[in-house]
């Protein structure tokens, strides 16, 4: 195989989320090889978290964001955005996250990720955060009931415990249910669509 083809195969191959190392074995060169030609020829490496992401998700983004929406789906669009800024976790920017007690907000967010984000089935999770001396079945099952979801699709949950002193007690008698997916290129977006919609009406 000449340079010039092999240079254009290790181009196809890095673009489709092939390693260095990959590369190499299926052409039949060291991957210390692999690098080397690559430098030589400017072709641009990944960095670490875009190489991590790439083999995390060796089919492409789990998500396809909806264009052209309808009035109803721009509505649902604002409504995810102002639920994600108002009381999404914002310590990890590396998934989409959402705690509450209202499961009618947590089932806005769950339409809105689906819908306006197209997230794929079972890249989204879901766990409950209860306080030890709460009935577990109960809760689950309220939460399954009105999210209509089945328990399985529950992850593990966290358990706190805080005795019967903890606030709030009253306002979430079933926990909070938190929804995740873990995703920095999704997570990406979604900072982006809130820093302009700020910027538009600031």
């Amino acid at each position: 195989m000449s340079d010039l083809l092999v240079i254009k195969e290790i181009k196809q191959l890095y673009k489709k989320g092939n390693s260095a190392a990959e590369i190499g074995k299926k052409l039949g060169y060291s991957w210390r090889k692999i690098i080397y030609l690559m430098q030589k020829h400017n072709i641009k490496r990944r960095s670490h978290s875009e190489a991590t992401y790439r083999k995390l998700n060796p089919n492409g983004h789990p998500f396809k964001i909806k264009d052209n929406l309808t009035r109803a789906e721009q509505e649902l669009r604002a409504l995810g955005l102002g639920l994600f800024l108002g009381e999404g976790a914002k310590s990890n920017s590396l998934s989409v996250r959402l705690s509450n007690s209202d499961p009618a907000l947590i089932n806005v967010f769950l339409n809105f990720l689906k819908n306006i984000c197209g997230v794929k089935a079972g890249k989204i999770k879901l766990w409950l955060t209860l306080h030890s001396d709460m009935p577990q079945i109960k809760a689950e099952e309220f939460w399954a009931l009105r999210l209509n979801t089945p328990l399985p699709d529950f992850k593990k949950h966290v358990i706190l415990n805080h005795g019967n002193n903890g606030s709030g007690r009253k306002k979430s008698a079933y926990g909070t249910a938190t929804v995740c997916v873990h995703n920095m290129k999704l997570r990406g977006i979604l900072d982006n669509w809130v820093n302009d919609s700020v910027k538009r009406h600031s």
